[in-house]
């Protein structure tokens, strides 16, 4: 088993008190990251929103996927749903997992946005 660690960004004023939600985690090393959201999410990491339209992206060194409260068991992939772990082609060293609060924003929109996203380099 791996530990990773977990966070998460606020939703309220009150929520601010448990910042920044840490919680660390144990896994298979041989998780997908589809593997390790749907853990994350049937441990009820997330809290649940009143009218339930919370939209959250998920970030591992940079955004990976969008999920909403209604939809959660479908989320919206920026990566491949077997993203690289460990002892597979093109290895990536998951540690750490952010979840960033996207409040009641249209998970398309959302998604639209973060597909775009680009880390800049240096030639």
């Amino acid at each position: 088993m791996k530990k990773i660690k977990l966070t998460r960004d606020n939703v309220t004023l009150g929520d601010d008190v448990n910042a920044p939600h840490f919680l660390e985690i144990e896994i298979a090393p041989n998780w997908t990251i589809t593997e390790i959201i749907k853990y994350i999410l049937n441990i009820n990491y997330l809290p649940k929103i009143s009218g339930g339209y919370a939209t959250w992206s998920v970030a591992i060194e940079e955004p990976i996927a969008v999920l909403t409260q209604k939809k959660h068991k479908e989320p919206l992939l920026l990566c491949f749903p077997d993203y690289p772990y460990d002892g597979t082609q093109g290895f990536v060293k998951i540690e750490h997992v952010h979840f960033n609060y996207h409040a009641q924003k249209k998970a398309h929109e959302v998604f639209e946005v973060l597909s775009r996203f680009k880390i800049k380099t240096d030639y």
